[in-house]
Parts: structure tokens; C-alpha cells; sequence
């Protein structure tokens, strides 16, 4: 669906660009008391929730967007691997979000079509 798109491929792009920000010196004091995994898969979650909730789709479609899902997941897994367990800082879980909803756009659009 998404995940070999260009769109998706200068998302992957995005992200890389964005890794000073998570290294560890960087943003606000950590106050979270759940890692970056936890928040990547919670929001992920979150938008492929609202995709089935926003679209009538058939159980074939739905399969197809958890696998996108789980590929999505295997992508930040790789670039994120060596802060994953760590806990957010604020401006971590802003990009977090903005990211992941970048991605529910990908899937809309692509839906719409």
C-alpha cells in the first residue's frame, strides 16, 4: 500500500533527518514514565484505529493495513534501535506524533484513491 511509496520513502527520509533529536542530551528533561517503543507503537495504534474507524473496509483491506502497520513499526524499529528503550522527552513525542500522523495521511490518501 504505502510502505513503497515515495511519499513513505521521504517520510523514512524525515525521520533520519530528525535523529539529533533523540539523542540524549537534546529537549526537555524526561518525565515519561514509558519508553519511546511504547509511545511509537501507542500512537501507530492509535492511527490505524482511526483509518478503520473513518473507512468502510473490507477484511482483506484491513489485513493489508496491519501488515503496512507492522512494516511502518519494522522501519522506525530499525532507524530508532538504539533509543527505543528510553523514555520520551516532550519534543521526542511531538515528532512522534507528527510523524505517525504523516503516516495515517499516506494511508488516507491512498485509501481515497
Amino acid at each position: 500500500m504505502i510502505v513503497e511509496t515515495d511519499g513513505y520513502i521521504e517520510l523514512v527520509q524525515y525521520l533520519t533527518g530528525q535523529l539529533p533529536l533523540f539523542s540524549q542530551n537534546t529537549g526537555s528533561a524526561t518525565t515519561a514514565n514509558y519508553t519511546l517503543r511504547e509511545l511509537v507503537e501507542e500512537k501507530l495504534g492509535e492511527n490505524m484505529m482511526a483509518v478503520f474507524e473513518q473507512n468502510e473496509l473490507d477484511q482483506e483491506t484491513r489485513l493489508n493495513i496491519v501488515r503496512e502497520a507492522d512494516a511502518i513499526m519494522y522501519d522506525l524499529e530499525e532507524v530508532l534501535s538504539s533509543v527505543l528503550d528510553n523514555h520520551p522527552t516532550a519534543e521526542q513525542e511531538e515528532f512522534v506524533t507528527e510523524f505517525v500522523g504523516l503516516v495515517k495521511n499516506l494511508l488516507d490518501q491512498q485509501l481515497n484513491q
